[in-house]
């Protein structure tokens, strides 16, 4: 009997079952079917995240999963994914990096305060009106798009566009394609057009500089000693990588606060700040549900030896309720101190966008809770959740209900 895919148990299993399930099989086991080894345990992800023994770069491993795919389709996708600071090693990881940093300082985060607050208080005054709320179109959707369109000052009439293009990327990118002639040509238009409208948009801001994102990247292009293709793909990974994975993360700590025992009244009773509470929800349902890595030569995880070529999967929903670092790691306690929780990665590749991700879903979090009261799940309309592949996992549909004032 053929061992069934791990994207088929993530999907029939809840993520505490899947983590269980995961765990069960060791601190690191072989998947035969996907050819690749799992890691489960805390310590030895953080040792893979922080080792030179593993390479960012997962050209080769995406390359043979596409045996069917005529790959001169799809050299734009590689031309922008290969240049971007999430497949790159040291030292060019710490330039395509260092140069963002300027992007999320305390005062540009600030600045974005009362975009933030202004668009969720528009979308929520909608649901107030419709009487209800389907939580992914109504806002999940709308908080990271809007920030990151202004992020880039992108006017609003191209922005649908750019949610589509970034949605295919990061689709393709996550291995939820078949990996089909067709699917390469659709991924490739979007790599391309992103590409082509960053292309323009570095002319435009080189000319005349805003107080945009791109505009930071191209001040601090020289002492980086950066090209423009090379600045327009972080711009890109910024904009596929901070769309998808927010709308999907506000989703499942929603979900997951409405669904755990006591957590939604904690939260409101104002028992525990929102910073610590995320953090928790965080932990327990990652929207980036595996972390990948190649590994650069033959080494050791553990007491299990690796050969160079092989390619690790490390669950964070997994290694974020290893009881050896979290205590009750299956309940969900939101005034967890001391939370050690990987859900944004570890190291030197830390999610860059993990500051700007929190305000928005503080923010979100703050507005719902006071705004919305009595809000609930509906036995009538239930959620049903998106997995986009085997590393993303979100919400297709999440309607709530509400006590109407």
């Amino acid at each position: 009997m053929q061992q069934p895919s791990l994207l088929d148990i993530k999907i029939s299993h809840s993520p505490a079952a899947f983590a269980t399930f995961l765990r069960e099989q060791g601190d690191i086991f072989w998947w035969e079917r996907g050819k690749f080894w799992v890691i489960t345990s805390h310590e030895y992800a953080k040792q893979i995240l922080t080792s030179t023994d593993f390479t960012c770069d997962r050209t080769p491993f995406f390359i043979s999963r596409m045996p069917n795919l005529d790959l001169g389709l799809i050299q734009d996708f590689f031309g922008v994914v290969g240049k971007m600071m999430v497949m790159s090693d040291a030292p060019l990881h710490t330039a395509r990096r260092r140069i963002c940093y300027d992007g999320f300082t305390t005062q540009t985060l600030a600045n974005l305060h009362p975009l933030i607050e202004k668009t969720i208080d528009r979308q929520l005054s909608q649901c107030l009106q419709k009487g209800h709320i389907e939580l992914v179109e109504d806002l999940a959707k709308m908080i990271p798009s809007t920030i990151l369109a202004d992020f880039f000052h992108i006017p609003e009439e191209e922005r649908s566009t750019f949610y589509e293009w970034s949605n295919n990327m990061t689709q393709f990118f996550g291995g939820a394609s078949q990996y089909r002639n067709e699917d390469g040509i659709e991924v490739n238009h979007s790599a391309r057009s992103l590409r082509d409208y960053f292309v323009t948009l570095v002319e435009k801001r080189r000319a005349k500089p805003e107080s945009d994102f791109l505009s930071i990247l191209i001040k601090n292009q020289q002492a980086f000693g950066l090209t423009d293709d090379e600045i327009i793909s972080q711009a890109i990974m910024m904009l596929v990588a901070g769309q998808v994975t927010t709308t999907d993360q506000l989703c499942n700590n929603l979900y997951t606060l409405m669904t755990a025992p006591h957590a939604l009244e904690t939260l409101q009773a104002g028992d525990v700040d929102m910073e610590t509470a995320l953090d928790e929800l965080n932990r327990l349902d990652p929207a980036v549900t595996f972390i990948f890595r190649v590994t650069k030569n033959d080494t050791f995880i553990g007491h299990q030896p690796v050969r160079a070529g092989d390619v690790i999967f490390i669950s964070t929903h997994a290694v974020n309720r290893d009881s050896r670092v979290f205590d009750q790691p299956d309940d969900c306690v939101l005034a967890r101190p001391n939370n050690k929780q990987l859900s944004y990665g570890f190291g030197s590749h830390y999610c860059i966008g993990a500051k700007l991700a929190r305000l928005e879903m503080q923010n979100c979090f703050t507005q719902l809770l006071k705004r919305l009261p009595g809000l609930h799940l509906l036995a009538q309309d239930p959620p049903k959740r998106k997995h986009h592949s085997l590393a993303f996992s979100g919400f297709e549909r999440l309607p709530l209900g509400f006590h109407k004032p």
